[in-house]
């Protein structure tokens, strides 16, 4: 599967609620120099980037106006143009504070750089690696569940079953998946394989239990071929198919739901800015995106008897083959 998996986010104000009238108090000499220097904190991060394709960069630029936004620096760093060692080398002498890692691998190469906090994003099967400790954290690869399930039960509002397959570590996201999936009457059944063949076993099995089935970016139980037999299958068996790679939409997905790169870059700017004084970084190990974008795959649709709504403002999709040049990262 290739991880590439941007419609700009409007802003909100925050509301600030009226507080009521408080006695002088006395102040002392230390709070005032507190808050100026928290309000003068500023980024110096260093970026990795893993491979020389359009979405990596999109995601930077978006990344980098973020924080120059915020009077902070980004300097970056391809994986592509020079050795890990090198860089590794160079984030030290120039002593940036903080470490954007895009892709699996500058996520590794990220990983050398102890006690230097990193956000690392665009990277699926991080549980593997041992990427997550205390200064090291994530974003998720993949787009809103929960936006997800509103078109899945849009274009298929019989929906009930949902098959999904998984490599090893996935639990805990599934487990969180089944729960959001109940808000919508939707059950998913779930099943966790070791390698290609057994997902290709498992998928034909699954298959006549569900409605629809949603097919993940995991490259450890999906080899090109096992790929190829599951699309192939769940178009002459008419099983729906839900995916968040847009290349596989000219294959018969029926739907796929792409990262939108505003929401990226928001929740790693906003992880960078958590951290701690001692550089560890809080929260959980990876953050969820907030959003998603739906490209419906019109002639899957017109194939399955399915019909697209009219589009709304609660539905964030649009119809395909569309002039869309990009269907894997929404701009």
């Amino acid at each position: 599967m290739v991880e590439k998996p941007l419609t700009p986010t409007p802003s909100s104000t925050p509301i600030i609620a009226p507080t009521a009238e408080l006695p002088p108090q006395v102040i002392s000499e230390a709070q005032p120099i507190m808050i100026k220097a928290a309000e003068e904190k500023r980024l110096n991060v260093a970026a990795i980037i893993s491979q020389d394709i359009e979405n990596h960069h999109i995601i930077y630029h978006k990344i980098k106006k973020l924080i120059n936004d915020k009077k902070g620096t980004i300097k970056p760093f391809y994986l592509y143009r020079q050795n890990v060692s090198e860089i590794i080398e160079q984030i030290k002498t120039a002593q940036h504070q903080q470490v954007v890692a895009i892709g699996l691998a500058a996520a590794k190469s990220a990983a050398q750089l102890i006690q230097i906090p990193v956000i690392f994003c665009q990277v699926y099967n991080y549980q593997d690696h041992g990427l997550v400790n205390e200064y090291i954290k994530g974003v998720s690869l993949i787009p809103s569940v929960n936006q997800q399930l509103l078109i899945w039960k849009a274009i298929l509002p019989d929906l009930k079953q949902v098959g999904v397959i998984t490599g090893s570590g996935k639990q805990p996201f599934i487990e969180s998946t089944i729960k959001n999936a109940l808000a919508h009457n939707i059950a998913i059944t779930s099943r966790t394989v070791s390698n290609d063949k057994e997902m290709w076993a498992e998928f034909r099995r699954l298959t006549p239990q569900v409605d629809a089935f949603w097919l993940l970016p995991d490259n450890r139980i999906l080899s090109k071929r096992t790929l190829r037999n599951i699309i192939n299958y769940s178009s002459k068996h008419e099983t729906p198919l839900f995916t968040i790679n847009g290349l596989l939409l000219p294959a018969g997905a029926v739907i796929s739901s792409t990262q939108i790169g505003d929401d990226i870059a928001g929740k790693v700017v906003s992880r960078l800015l958590s951290i701690k004084p001692d550089n560890t970084v809080p929260g959980s190990d990876v953050e969820a995106l907030s959003l998603a974008h739906a490209f419906v795959n019109t002639q899957a649709t017109k194939r399955l008897n399915l019909t697209i709504p009219a589009k709304n403002i609660t539905l964030n999709f649009e119809r395909w083959p569309s002039p869309e040049v990009n269907a894997t990262l929404a701009q």
